[in-house]
């Protein structure tokens, strides 16, 4: 008979299962964010783990009320982070399809990040 995992091990079982589907996506690199481990895509945030138990990750503020009211015990903010768009993720209350959904919109507004800083920083042509 199989025995029953621990809350840490389910924690863990989330981790990997998270940073091998982001570190699958393009252009996603592993770094630090204030000295925590963390997945970036080029040098945009996506995700990083804030303490053994959860992760906080980039997102819009439309993202995250509405990860907040629809999943209610895993997303959540504290007063740190009302002002920035990101949530902070329980990792032991992570549904796997809900959290691989969060982090791709992360992933694609880091890409959209990146193109308009890109874009912002090139010479305009100046017509003769």
């Amino acid at each position: 008979m199989a025995r029953a995992k621990t809350d840490a091990e389910r924690i863990q079982q989330t981790v990997d299962d998270i940073v091998r589907f982001t570190r699958a996506l393009p252009d996603v690199v592993e770094s630090t964010s204030y000295g925590k481990p963390a997945l970036k895509r080029g040098e945009k945030l996506i995700f990083a783990l804030r303490d053994p138990e959860s992760l906080s990750m980039v997102c819009s503020f439309e993202d995250r009320a509405a990860l907040m009211r629809d999943h209610a015990g895993t997303f959540y903010v504290t007063e740190h982070y009302l002002n920035w768009p990101s949530v902070i993720v329980r990792l032991l209350n992570a549904d796997k399809k809900v959290l691989r959904a969060a982090v791709t919109r992360a992933w694609e507004r880091a890409g959209a990040q990146a193109r308009t800083r890109r874009a912002r920083a090139r010479p305009t042509a100046r017509r003769r």
